[in-house]
Parts: structure tokens; C-alpha cells; sequence
């Protein structure tokens, strides 16, 4: 299994890495812990779009670059590296592109140029209060009327929900627990609301409850059926873990970064802190956990591109990587001491941008499960 990169997709990194440096790192040094506006969002989605970053895994019948997973997952490494709250919008904006095959053909072409020109952001609707992880108990329903439905209930924690012009909601249209539930295109027209979340971290892009008050969506808006809706969820975005670890190991890169940097720097006891034994230890374990996180991604990742199943795959880079992320930034923290803790050095946000990345896209706990299923054919979901 060969994970070197290709002459394009070198230089496809080493480019965007530079424009990431140049010019986002300055507005995510800027927005820290404040919300980017939706106007300037939606500008530097569209600067990225020539990297691929956002939209790129359109398939090229829609009119995008049909980049494979593992090249898109390269540029959220190196995004989340200066910004994971850019990331975090920019890896919906691909969740978004890989539904949009489901659009119903007469809205298709119209959806497909706004995302592709970055000049609508769309969101996805499944997580609720009661809702989680058990994708099952959604209450948010859809019922008939005429040539519409009527739509009331509300989701919880949808990335991009604030910045979004559309949804793509899972809603319950009848009382079948999995079969009830299909997939329908609510645009912010048909009156949807948002209100923004406040979080530990991440604060720089939208995070939002999206409410739904009886509000009229033409059925010819239904993206799939009711029954089927899970697994197409289930494929479309077999993607998304891999890369969500990826993002949190970039988060931790540059925290490695900070920590190799500062202990060259920092001298104590007559040399620099580097040429302690318990630092220059600390360094080599967080080197070592970043490149196993980063070969587990890399090889669901492969698999995905290679349409094996990867579910297993991806539960266990999630977990492990989005585990030894926040290991790593807390490592980078000690090293730098009470320094680490202060707003003066990058770790503390770091340190709380990278935690949130353990509950996104499933719990660590629920890819665990999905694990041990996998090896024994017995499903503890649910149990007591």
C-alpha cells in the first residue's frame, strides 16, 4: 500500500499550503473566537475553489473537478492546519457537493452552479436535541398537504446552519422508525430560522440550531424517499470521517509545530528546552502519533477511492486520530508552560478548536461500537 503522493498532488499541496499561509491564516488569526461574516465566508470558499478545497469532489457531469477523497483530504489537512473553522465550512460545502446528485433534476442545475461558484452555502440537516448519535429518534417531521409539506421540528448542531441559503433535511415523514425517514431540499426561502450555537471552540464559523415552524416545502423538493434516505447517507458520506481525523490532526501538526519551535527557542537551565530528555521525548511520541493517525486516515481514505467498504475503516481513524489530536495539543500546551495557557501563544486555541472534533461526525464512543460490531456480528447500540 503505497501512500506517496503523485507529481500533481504535490504540487496540488504545496501550492494551496502556501496560499493557506499567505492568505487565510491572517483572517482566522483575525476572527479568533468571532464569527466570520457569511459575505466573507462565502469569499474565501470561492478563492479555494480553484484548489479543489470545498466543492472539488463534484463529480465533473456537474460541472466540478471530481477530485478523489484522498487528494481532498490532503487540503483539509493543510486547511485545518491554519484554520479549522474555515475547514469545518469548507468540508460541508463537500458533504453538500456529494448530495447534490440527489437534487431533483429540475432544481439540480441551479443548486450545482451556486455551490460550484461558492455563491450559496448549503448545510445538512440530521443531528436534534433528542437526536444524536441514535439517527433514528428524529422527530422533526413532514407531513402532507396538497402539493407540499408541511415542515416543524428543529435540528441541532448543523455546521453552516448560520451561513446557510439551503438545507438538505432529514426529516421523519411517517412513523417507521428507519423507514420513515427521507431526505428533502428546504431552501431558506421556504422561511427556515437559524440561531447561532456558542461553543468551546470552532466560534469562527456558523454552528446553529435551524427551526422549522410548520413552514411549506413543495414536494417536488424531495430529494429521496422515505426508506431510503439512510443509506444514502451512509455512502455519500462515507468520506467525511477519514477527513474530519485529518482535520484534527492538522490542528495538531500546527501544534507540533508551535512545540518544536518554542522548545529550540526557550532556554532553561543554561540550553534551549528541546535539549531536555523529557521534552525531546514528548516531541518524538507526538511526531509518532500524528504519522499513525495520518496512515489510519490515509488508508480508509484509499479504500473509499478504491470502492471497498470502509466503514470499519473509518470509525478507526476517527476515534483514534481525533483521540491523539487533542493528546497532541495537550502535550504542545505542557511544553510550552505557562505560556501555553495564555492568549499570547496559538496552543489555547488550538487546544480548544481540536475537541470538538471527537464529537463531529459521530462520537468516538459510537465509532468504537461500530468497531466492535464489526468483529463480533453483535450489535451493542442501544444497549443498557
Amino acid at each position: 500500500m503505497d501512500f506517496s503522493l503523485t507529481e500533481e498532488q504535490q504540487l496540488l499541496v504545496d501550492t494551496f499550503r502556501r496560499f493557506a499561509d499567505k492568505e487565510l491564516k491572517p483572517v482566522a488569526d483575525e476572527y479568533r473566537d468571532r464569527l466570520i461574516p457569511r459575505e466573507l465566508a462565502l469569499r474565501l470558499q470561492s478563492e479555494m475553489l480553484p484548489f479543489g478545497v470545498g466543492a472539488g469532489v463534484v463529480a465533473e457531469e456537474l460541472g466540478g473537478l471530481g477530485l478523489d477523497t484522498f487528494t481532498v483530504g490532503l487540503l483539509q489537512f493543510e486547511l485545518a492546519r491554519v484554520s479549522p473553522d474555515i475547514a469545518v465550512t469548507a468540508l460541508i460545502q463537500m458533504i453538500v457537493g456529494k448530495l447534490l446528485p440527489y437534487v431533483p433534476d429540475h432544481l439540480r442545475d441551479d443548486y450545482a452552479k451556486a455551490v460550484l461558484s461558492a455563491e450559496k452555502l448549503g448545510c445538512v440537516g440530521m443531528s436534534e436535541p433528542g437526536a444524536g448519535s441514535q439517527v433514528t429518534a428524529v422527530a422533526c417531521r413532514a407531513r402532507e398537504s396538497g402539493d407540499d409539506f408541511i415542515i416543524s421540528g428543529e435540528k441541532l448542531w448543523i455546521s453552516s446552519g448560520g451561513y446557510s441559503d439551503f438545507i438538505f433535511l432529514l426529516a421523519r415523514f411517517n412513523d417507521d422508525p428507519v423507514g420513515g425517514l427521507g431526505l428533502i431540499l428546504v431552501d431558506r426561502e421556504h422561511g427556515y430560522k437559524t440561531v447561532e450555537i456558542g461553543k468551546m471552540g470552532l466560534n469562527s464559523q456558523s454552528t446553529a440550531q435551524v427551526i422549522f415552524e410548520d413552514i411549506r416545502v413543495p414536494k417536488t423538493n424531495l430529494m429521496v424517499a422515505p426508506g431510503e434516505a439512510m443509506k444514502t447517507l451512509f455512502v455519500s458520506l462515507a468520506g467525511s470521517r477519514p477527513i474530519v481525523a485529518l482535520m484534527a490532526l492538522g490542528v495538531a501538526q500546527a501544534a507540533l509545530d508551535e512545540a518544536t519551535k518554542y522548545s529550540v527557542d526557550r532556554h532553561q537551565f543554561g540550553k534551549p528546552i528541546a535539549g531536555h530528555q523529557l521534552i525531546s521525548a514528548m516531541l518524538g511520541e507526538m511526531a509518532t502519533k500524528l504519522e499513525a493517525g495520518k496512515l489510519l486516515s490515509f488508508k480508509a481514505l484509499d479504500a473509499i477511492d478504491r470502492g471497498y467498504r470502509s466503514d470499519v475503516d473509518a470509525a478507526m481513524c476517527k476515534w483514534y486520530s481525533t483521540d491523539v489530536a487533542c493528546e497532541i495539543v495537550a502535550s504542545a500546551m505542557q511544553i510550552h508552560g505557562g505560556n501555553g495557557i495564555t492568549q499570547e501563544f496559538p496552543i489555547e486555541y488550538m487546544y480548544r478548536a481540536v475537541r470538538p472534533f471527537m464529537v463531529t461526525e459521530g462520537t468516538n464512543e459510537i465509532q468504537k461500537l461500530s468497531i466492535g460490531r464489526a468483529l463480533t456480528g453483535i450489535d451493542a447500540f442501544g444497549g443498557s
